[in-house]
């Protein structure tokens, strides 16, 4: 039961509907790109590999289908003669991982540093 006053009262419903498993978030770096993947966590001593981490679709290899349909198919004026320039069904794209070593990544450690979640690469805004 929560009780106390209504700023305790908050902080207790914070703490019970509020509870984050991750523990922080860190910087890694990038010591060997996927698939042979490794990184060593800045506060770490010990590298990481494939097996330890994971990691945000995004920065794998992966594949995604894409369907196409022309505007000019869909529209009223189909005897226009114009023509996309992308023809229409289907086209299955292959996207490589970004990731390159030395390459700078947000990492997320959860279970008390027992798995890390590696969520993005890490950019600087300034080009540097």
């Amino acid at each position: 039961m929560i009780e106390g006053s209504n700023i305790s009262k908050f902080v207790q419903l914070i703490k019970q509907i509020g509870y984050n498993d991750f523990d922080r978030f860190e910087l890694a770096t990038i010591l060997s790109p996927p698939p042979g993947l490794r990184i060593q966590v800045d506060h770490m001593k010990i590298e990481l590999d494939g097996t330890d981490v994971v990691m945000a679709e995004h920065l794998t290899e992966y594949e995604r289908k894409v369907t196409f349909k022309s505007a000019a198919a869909s529209s009223s004026n189909e005897d226009s003669g114009t023509s996309s320039p992308i023809p229409d069904g289907d086209l299955l794209l292959s996207f490589k991982s970004p990731l390159q070593a030395g390459d700078r990544v947000i990492v997320a450690s959860a279970n008390a540093g027992q798995t890390y979640v590696i969520l993005d690469k890490a950019v600087s805004s300034f080009g540097t």
